[in-house]
């Protein structure tokens, strides 16, 4: 959904369920939980580019993958919230990777204080599902920066294959990623 001066505006999103999660969309609700999770020092590390500065840069996110939501490209970034608490600890989704030619990338991030759970594990797991029921014929792929063993860990456990290693410009320089592939 999108939010605009009380106005909701319908977009085309999924929702998926585990055993321990909600996958759903952002709501205007998670717009502060979305800013800080993004800045837990982990994250930041490894995923700078997505760093969000307050509630109202949280907002602004959230309306924009809203506005991006489609299901045929696919692009989806959802929420990753816990059933029994119904906190939003993090992120994941897939999304066309500009970064490595426009291949559909699974990213997910699952805040400093909750990872070490297996979360990050289980919601891509499930988003992996989802796609390939949706996309039976591409692949997925990730990457993750050479110093992020917790998500190469992720990747490896959901059955991507290691490649190579890639040099990326990434948040204006160029950086080494490691790059995997699921088909």
């Amino acid at each position: 959904m999108k939010f605009i001066l009380g106005e909701i505006i319908m977009i085309e999103t999924v929702t998926l369920k585990t055993k321990r999660l909600n996958i759903r969309p952002f709501t205007v609700k998670d717009a502060y939980a979305a800013a800080y999770n993004s800045r837990q020092p982990s994250i930041a590390e490894h995923m700078s580019d997505m760093v969000l500065a307050d509630e109202k840069a949280g907002l602004e996110w959230i309306n924009w993958i809203d506005s991006r939501a489609n299901l045929q490209e696919p692009f989806q970034i959802l929420a990753i919230e816990t059933q029994d608490e119904k906190k939003c600890i993090g992120i994941i989704g897939v999304v066309p990777q500009p970064k490595i030619q426009g291949e559909v990338e699974i990213l997910f991030s699952v805040a400093d204080e909750f990872q070490g759970n297996g979360y990050a594990t289980e919601a891509a797991a499930e988003m992996i599902k989802w796609f390939f029921s949706l996309k039976k014929d591409l692949y997925l792929c990730a990457i993750a920066k050479v110093n992020n063993a917790p998500s190469q860990k992720v990747v490896e456990k959901c059955g991507f294959s290691f490649i190579e290693e890639r040099e990326i410009l990434y948040d204006g320089k160029m950086t080494q990623f490691k790059y995997y592939k699921l088909s």
